[in-house]
């Protein structure tokens, strides 16, 4: 099949997304964007990256590695130019190059029509994911490594190895590297495959990209510690307490409910034929999808660029679209998004989303008891770094290990005997939660505790005998 110029399309895709993507509430979201952005400014302070735990009076002196390093200094940085804005710029820029990168790809095989449809496809599933945290910002680095695999392929070629420097950043950025260390291989073996292939030929130059790329994933701080940390974080059993990593619910409709369907026309229909090795790769994506919800991600971006070229093939080709009416929409395109871009600047954030409101609330607790161990919600954590204070857990589950996160789940649960030894043992003064969490329940029924603070639905409770004249 012919390329297709992208033309103006990557371009004109990167402003409508960034405009988009800065006024979405959901990318705060997550309490995870705050103990990132305090990671990222301690690697900034002290000009190295932390190889014990600094934030949670837990966790002690246990190592821990930033492996999100590269993310993180970004994260912070745009915090200090601008704040929660920043991060959400920064947050939509990287959706934006994603989009550039996809739409340019899918333009290869695709109609403009049906090129939009296979982006909405590939963000609409993505979508749950749109958080500020660092697998956002690995994101474009997914596309464009997958876009030189498949381009490879259909040039009957190994991948050029200029594709080596997106691995070298994508490694710094999100343990999501080990998809893209994983991918070459079912493509070597489809190239292998192939009526008519130099199987020596092709195993050599396929064997030496697939040997370069996993070197090149030695090139983090943390070497071997840092090209392992993906295969430790599957590997815990206590991943399953935690909502990302929790089966997909089919009590809402699911956008990876369209995905089946379409799949299951598609198919029974006849009208797409999909090669057998791309096959056994969407439904690998799709199993990942249902076993954990945050792989949806993966099911939408890299099944959009495994599905285009099929479907194009099916498709007639259209004339490109001449004239100056391409070059006016990318024009529209790049106002609209300056203009998006000082609306963000000039509009106040949610103080609840932001960390702010939470900081006040931390402002009304005695220095005197804010000192003093915490029993905390885990997903409250991040919002207890960033107001500089120590959590008794935060979301680093890499950090507390199985162990500690199983009794945590009894503490917060709670089983009583599980609470009141965690409250005698750490000699935990003061909790906070959310209010309708089970912990506030049973600290409101325990003898010498009392509500000290409320805001919005967070509550403060404190041990009575500590709180001061």
């Amino acid at each position: 099949m012919t390329a297709r110029p992208a033309g103006y399309a990557p371009f004109i895709t990167f402003c409508v997304l960034f405009a988009l993507v800065m006024f979405l509430p959901a990318l705060l979201n997550d309490g995870d964007t705050l103990w990132q952005i305090r990671t990222g400014e301690w690697i900034l302070n002290h000009r190295a990256i932390p190889d014990s735990d600094p934030f949670s009076y837990t966790a002690g002196a246990r190592h821990w590695f930033a492996h999100e390093w590269g993310a993180e200094v970004l994260m912070a940085l745009a915090f200090r130019l601008n704040g929660m804005q920043g991060v959400m710029e920064l947050a939509a820029a990287a959706v934006g190059l994603t989009g550039a990168v996809l739409i340019r790809y899918l333009r290869c095989y695709l109609p403009g029509i049906y090129a939009v449809l296979f982006l909405v496809f590939a963000l609409v599933n993505a979508a749950p994911s749109m958080l500020a945290r660092p697998h956002l910002l690995a994101w474009p680095c997914l596309v464009l490594w997958c876009a030189g695999l498949l381009r490879a392929r259909a040039a009957g070629r190994a991948p050029s190895w200029w594709l080596l420097s997106a691995m070298l950043v994508w490694v710094n950025l999100h343990g999501s590297f080990m998809i893209g260390l994983l991918l070459p291989f079912p493509f070597m073996v489809e190239a292998l495959l192939a009526p008519g292939a130099d199987r020596p030929r092709v195993a050599t130059r396929w064997g030496g990209f697939i040997a370069a790329a996993w070197a090149t994933a030695l090139l983090n701080p943390d070497t071997i510690g840092g090209l392992l940390f993906p295969f430790q974080m599957v590997g815990m059993k206590s991943l399953a307490l935690i909502g990302e990593w929790q089966p997909i619910s089919f009590g809402s409709p699911q956008p990876v409910e369209l995905v089946i369907l379409a799949g299951l026309a598609a198919g029974l229909s006849g009208a797409v034929t999909i090669p057998p090795i791309r096959l056994i790769m969407l439904l690998a994506l799709l199993h990942g999808t249902l076993m954990h919800a945050r792989n949806e991600q993966l099911l939408g971006l890299i099944g959009a660029m495994l599905l285009a070229e099929p479907v194009g093939l099916r498709l007639r080709h259209e004339p490109e679209p001449t004239g100056r009416g391409p070059r006016r929409l990318a024009i529209i395109a790049s106002l609209c998004a300056v203009l998006a871009l000082f609306a963000r600047l000039r509009t106040p954030l949610d103080p609840a989303q932001t960390g702010e409101e939470f900081t006040a609330l931390m402002r009304r607790v005695p220095a005197s008891v804010s000192s003093q161990p915490v029993l905390n919600e885990y997903g409250l954590g991040g919002h207890l770094i960033f107001a500089g204070l120590q959590p008794f857990i935060d979301s680093r589950a890499d950090l507390y290990g199985d162990a500690f996160l199983d009794a945590y789940r009894k503490i917060s649960t709670p089983e009583p005997a599980a609470l009141a030894k965690a409250l005698a043992d750490n000699r935990i003064v003061w909790s906070v939660f959310h209010t309708g969490h089970p912990v506030v329940a049973a600290l409101d029924q325990t003898p010498g505790w009392k509500r000290l603070a409320e805001a919005g639905d967070i509550v403060v409770q404190v041990r009575t005998d500590a709180i001061p004249p």
